[in-house]
């Protein structure tokens, strides 16, 4: 399968490279210059470029919107809000229509868990719950992003799975430290990736068939976010942060 990775700077797009390299040809996107990976090339451009955008989706199969963003955002607060929220919105918009008029089938979105941090951790989180994102721009613009891909599979056979991350970490980069609900190795966040190509809902007459969105973190003890649909793609985190919940006393 050819497949386009955006975000391919960042260290989730790093790890899903390597997953997906050995059996695909990828294409990477990304403002900043990459290194092209052994099976495939690398492409500089921006989502909010339309014909950098058009360039980057031929000949693809599917699509990988990582969410992460480029790593030459403005210092200035107004400024770097005004661009995460142009690039989930607009970037979104345009890297999807392009992919649709290429005759694309597969999207897949990378979302954000942070949208149900206003809840208490007491409560137990599926996809059926309503979100409450804050106004903080980081998270905002990601649930923005996710409404925008979401009307593709509402107005197009196409394949569109949401994948709401939790908090990205490398589970021996935070030995020690108190656990954290939302904790999420890069390394699973990859493999959520590689398990939503294999999703082909396309042909399904009901818009909410070619649409999915999963919660994707660790699997750990008294969860406040619920992975069961992920599980049910297939999902099985690897790193799991035990040495930390059992500092914590939660695990004998």
């Amino acid at each position: 399968m050819n497949i386009l990775i955006t975000g391919a700077a960042s260290t989730l797009a790093k790890e899903i490279i390597a997953i997906l390299g050995e059996s695909h040809s990828l294409r990477l996107m990304d403002e900043a210059a990459v290194e092209p990976p052994e099976n495939g090339e690398a492409y500089q451009g921006s989502l909010l470029d339309q014909d950098h955008v058009w360039r980057a989706v031929r000949g693809m199969d599917a699509i990988l919107y990582t969410g992460e963003p480029p790593p030459n955002l403005p210092e200035e607060a107004h400024a770097r809000d005004q661009q995460l929220l142009d690039l989930a919105t607009r970037g979104t918009h345009q890297l999807f229509k392009a992919g649709v008029e290429a005759g694309i089938k597969k999207f897949v979105y990378g979302g954000t868990l942070d949208i149900f941090r206003p809840y208490t951790d007491e409560v137990y989180i599926s996809e059926l719950w309503k979100p409450l994102p804050d106004p903080d721009m980081p998270e905002m613009s990601r649930y923005l992003g996710e409404q925008t891909a979401r009307e593709f599979a509402r107005d197009f056979l196409v394949t569109v799975t949401s994948l709401r991350l939790g908090k990205l970490v490398y589970e021996e980069d935070v030995v020690g430290q108190a656990p954290d609900l939302l904790w999420l190795d890069y390394r699973d966040a990859a493999q959520a990736f590689n398990l939503a190509l294999a999703r082909d809902a396309s042909d399904q007459a009901w818009w909410t068939a070619r649409w999915n969105m999963v919660h994707i973190c660790a699997d750990i003890p008294n969860p406040k976010y619920l992975i069961k649909q992920a599980h049910g793609m297939g999902y099985q985190p690897a790193h799991n942060f035990g040495a930390n919940w059992k500092q914590d006393g939660v695990l004998n």
